[in-house]
């Protein structure tokens, strides 16, 4: 199922559903519909939504770069240490191999940031106060920043896509391969890890004001409805 999938969709909205339905203490199946209400309402909407409206507003009105926040303020020292502390509990629930339990924290550490924003509201704030609008979106790109690692475990590509976008010259992961191994027993193939010039580290960000973003996309498609159907079609 895996190659037929990828041939039409991306990998990550598949490697998030199959974490969030994976079978921890019960036997799950693959359904559609769950898929594409996972995909629109939970990836999309709360996480890739939050980093494509962010990055673009930046872009749009910082000439391209982070803004310089100067001193910040008590709301945004607040939601960065929210974000700081997720290194801590997402971290927890990966080594205890509660996969699920870590990718739904990271989730609603996305969600608390989006919470940030609506209360902020950058988007309004800029029409009468350049300056706190600034300390907003920078604020909001230094959560942005650390989220991406924290779903890097689940999201490898479109982190690595977003780490792009936040400017960094050097990529977050190195790379994977396999090679072949013979012992007694015969010949294995097995999967390797080469870090290269990756740079991505277990902590939080420390973006600084004033480096230059590439232009965003969305990190994720949403997806029409129709293809619930379309794909139960495959199936026969």
């Amino acid at each position: 199922m895996g190659d037929d999938f990828l041939s039409r969709y991306d990998p990550d909205p598949l490697r998030y559903y199959l974490t969030a339905n994976m079978p921890e203490s019960k036997d799950a199946d693959w359904d559609w519909q769950e898929f594409l209400n996972r995909n629109n309402n939970e990836l999309v909407a709360t996480w890739g939504n939050l980093a494509n409206r962010v990055l673009s507003f930046a872009f749009r009105n910082w000439d391209g770069t982070v803004p310089s926040p100067g001193e910040l303020r008590a709301q945004d020292d607040e939601i960065l240490a929210t974000i700081e502390a997720g290194f801590d509990t997402v971290g927890e629930q990966i080594n205890s191999v509660r996969l699920r339990a870590a990718l739904f924290e990271a989730l609603r550490l996305a969600t608390e940031t989006n919470r940030y924003l609506d209360n902020t509201a950058p988007w309004f704030e800029i029409k009468v106060d350049r300056e706190a609008a600034a300390k907003s979106i920078y604020t909001a790109l230094r959560a942005i920043d650390s989220l991406k690692v924290l779903f890097a475990p689940f999201l490898p590509f479109s982190s690595e896509r977003l780490h792009t976008y936040l400017g960094y010259s050097q990529p977050l992961f190195g790379e994977s391969f396999t090679e072949s191994q013979s012992d007694s027993i015969g010949i294995h193939h097995v999967l390797r890890y080469r870090p290269g010039q990756a740079c991505g580290t277990w902590t939080a960000s420390q973006l600084p004001a004033g480096r230059a973003l590439l232009q965003p996309a969305p990190l994720f498609r949403k997806l029409d409805e129709s293809i619930v159907e379309e794909e139960r079609a495959r199936l026969g």
